[in-house]
């Protein structure tokens, strides 16, 4: 992100959401525990992973990622305050802060064999961070990302609302993007949408699909970007 972009978000937290009875990124627990376990479905098996939790707020995520027995988690974010306080609490999982946009950084914390990133992408230059990103990215390891769907119309009053420094993607862009990344085994995209009835879960998820689907409009995208491994990497050079 740029520097005022960034910094208007750390603003914001500061007036929004230090104190800790605010969701950061979610209505209710029940959007963000449906959310979490839509990423970690897509994560595939856990165990004996190193996992990065990109943008991880108060670290929720990635408590669940090491309780799932993932080999490291690292959590990062830009916000210091988060960060210092996930170090004090929960020191079985490393805390580091910085930027996704910030090659040197990304590259300074290693490779890993899932990236999450969730809820981030509209918030800083999506293009440039997943092409970092995806360079951190071990061979046969993914990313997954949870992003609004700047074609769904609620989505479009809150970039409108943020002028500039909440900017969502489209399937179209994201095909796109996907199509300029080396060594990519495969992708999909599925959609999240609010439910009617609530009771039992917020979202309905739509199939997952490669295909630009006409008037796809979701609220939210799940995004899922596999690596070719080791062997189909060294075919194709």
């Amino acid at each position: 992100m740029s520097t005022s972009q960034q910094q208007s978000w750390v603003d914001y937290y500061h007036r929004i959401y230090a104190n800790e009875t605010t969701w950061l990124d979610y209505s209710n627990a029940h959007v963000q525990g449906q959310t979490f376990g839509i990423a970690i479905e897509a994560a595939g098996p856990l165990g004996g992973k190193r996992c990065l939790d990109i943008g991880c707020g108060r670290g929720q995520l990635s408590l669940a990622v090491a309780a799932l027995q993932a080999t490291e988690v690292v959590g990062v974010d830009i916000i210091a305050e988060s960060i210092n306080a996930c170090r004090s609490r929960y020191p079985h999982v490393r805390w580091e802060v910085g930027s996704p946009e910030d090659p040197d950084f990304c590259q300074s914390i290693g490779q890993f064999d899932v990236i999450f990133i969730i809820e981030l992408l509209q918030l800083v230059d999506w293009r440039k961070t997943l092409q970092i990103l995806w360079d951190q990215i071990s061979p046969g390891g993914r990313i997954v990302a949870i992003v609004p769907n700047k074609d769904n119309p609620i989505v479009q009053k809150t970039i409108a609302r943020f002028a500039g420094s909440y900017v969502a993607p489209n399937p179209t862009e994201l095909t796109e993007l996907v199509a300029q990344f080396p060594n990519v085994e495969c992708w999909a995209y599925r959609g999240m949408d609010f439910q009617q009835d609530q009771r039992i879960v917020p979202y309905v998820t739509s199939p997952w699909t490669s295909s630009l689907i006409n008037d796809f409009a979701s609220n939210r995208l799940v995004i899922v970007i596999q690596k070719q491994g080791l062997a189909a990497e060294k075919a194709s050079s």
